[in-house]
């Protein structure tokens, strides 16, 4: 297995988009004043990135591993528990869609309240990513009822590496299963098409099987099951 590495945030981008396609995972992590290394094969892709600690991201049936990485992200990994001395934990899927080719609309609103945002946010999904004071949120949207009460909410969210991501769907509870979740999700796609911007991500649990049927329906599709892989306790010391 040939495997060829590039510091170069461009050719790394070429690299990802030919070997996965369009909209993949890769190309939403790759932030060019983050990029240590992409090391490619004929069939697999890999990335690291330097933040506080070395990231990873490994794609492909047999992506090229860093023995520096911190923590990971492997899709659909052979490895088992533990790559070196890193620990597999959570599952989670990555979904992506071509806004600027889908045909679907919504009447979704453009929420200025960080107040009722926050508060919805507290009692219905206190475990959201992004939160409104987030430098990287473009805009919160959001669906009322036919009584004007906020039932549905989420963040349109710009990463470092450009691409535009959807973050912190939530709807009240004892209202999901009412097909909000799915009218929010068109809508910030159609509000992303309106804006020119051409790709859009999420991430979800790889066991919220309702909000993947919420996000396929609404266009995205499923573009990587990863695992994610960090040190644990005993190796930080």
């Amino acid at each position: 297995m040939v495997e060829t590495s590039t510091f170069d945030a461009g050719l790394a981008l070429d690299w990802s988009n030919e070997i996965l396609g369009m909209g993949n995972p890769a190309a939403f992590f790759l932030a060019p004043e983050r990029l240590e290394s992409a090391v490619r094969t004929a069939d697999s892709f890999s990335l690291t990135l330097s933040s506080e600690e070395i990231f990873g991201m490994g794609l492909g049936p047999h992506p090229p591993l860093n023995p520096a990485w911190t923590h990971c992200f492997i899709d659909r990994p052979t490895a088992g528990e533990r790559i070196g001395l890193l620990r597999a934990s959570d599952l989670w899927d990555f979904y992506s869609v071509n806004a600027s080719l889908t045909q679907v609309d919504g009447d979704v609103e453009t929420l200025e309240d960080e107040a009722a945002i926050t508060e919805l946010l507290q009692i219905h999904a206190a475990d959201s990513s992004v939160w409104p004071a987030d430098p990287e949120v473009v805009n919160w949207y959001g669906l009322r009822d036919e009584n004007d009460y906020l039932v549905s909410l989420g963040a349109l969210v710009r990463w470092e590496s450009g691409m535009h991501v959807l973050a912190s769907i939530v709807t009240v509870t004892e209202l999901r299963g009412s097909g909000f979740a799915q009218e929010l999700t068109q809508g910030i796609i159609a509000r992303a098409r309106e804006q020119g911007i051409e790709w859009l991500g999420l991430g979800v649990s790889h066991g919220n099987i309702a909000a993947q049927r919420v996000y396929e329906r609404a266009g995205f599709s499923p573009r990587a099951s990863f695992t994610t892989y960090a040190l644990d306790a005993a190796a930080r010391e």
